[in-house]
């Protein structure tokens, strides 16, 4: 699952996961992604920015915590933001934006 409000780096994220050979969905916002959860399958990554509308990722990521079916589920965090703007979320990892592709690749493969 990719959680980006720039559509462009939303497709690139979803490009790079099919490429490491996961199914990818995509969504503009937290709150969008939510309501995918709740009438769907629990995905096996979530990579995600912190700044966006309606729901940013910091919301977007306390939801999920707060719910044992989905607390688990490993988030790397993608932002233009100081690494620290990420503290406290439980991110696997934090990469800074412009994001090194190999850099996310090589934390994809770890997890499969």
């Amino acid at each position: 699952m990719v959680v980006e409000d720039d559509g462009e780096a939303r497709a690139f994220l979803m490009q790079i996961l099919e490429l490491e050979g996961f199914t990818a969905v995509g969504f503009a916002n937290g709150a969008e992604a939510l309501d995918y959860l709740a009438r769907s399958a629990v995905p096996r990554l979530i990579v995600m920015d912190i700044r966006m509308p309606v729901m940013d990722g910091r919301q977007f990521r306390s939801v999920l915590l707060q719910d044992p079916r989905l607390a688990k589920i490993p988030v790397i965090v993608v932002t233009a933001l100081d690494p620290s703007a990420a503290a406290g979320m439980g991110a696997l990892r934090v990469l800074r934006k412009p994001l090194d592709v190999n850099a996310l690749i090589r934390i994809i493969k770890q997890r499969s």
